[in-house]
């Protein structure tokens, strides 16, 4: 029976084209240089670096920590800090007022993407006015 050849996607032929095109810079500069252990040993580091590099971040290799949550007084410092109505502050974070209310009053916590967005907000509070 014939054995079927698969042919890569163009995602996988670009993954590989580059592992391809890394593994040759290696071999071409070993080719060059005198034989030098330390030095081998290094290059094979360098060449284990790039093609973990290449590979695609995923929830088993990265882990991303959640936002902690923020304090009804820290919102309210926030919007304040940015000049903000709670409608316009509600408008740069994509929720209702009435939610941006409830947090500031305390009846509410911000979770998912308005916690994320806030900790970012809190950090650096010009990316949320660049965005208008």
């Amino acid at each position: 029976m014939a054995k079927v050849q698969k042919h890569p996607s163009p995602k996988q032929s670009k993954t590989h084209s580059g592992k391809l095109r890394a593994k040759s810079e290696i071999l071409e500069a070993l080719e060059d240089m005198p034989f030098d252990g330390g030095h081998l040993v290094s290059l094979a580091r360098q060449f284990a670096e790039a093609l973990q590099d290449s590979r695609k971040a995923t929830l088993r290799r990265a882990s991303i920590p959640t936002p902690e949550s923020l304090d009804p007084s820290q919102i309210v410092d926030l919007r304040k800090s940015l000049n903000l109505s709670q409608a316009v502050f509600a408008a740069f974070l994509g929720v209702r007022p009435a939610s941006v209310m409830s947090w500031e009053y305390g009846r509410r916590r911000p979770s998912g993407s308005a916690l994320r967005l806030l900790q970012i907000a809190t950090r650096h509070p010009e990316v949320l006015l660049e965005v208008a």
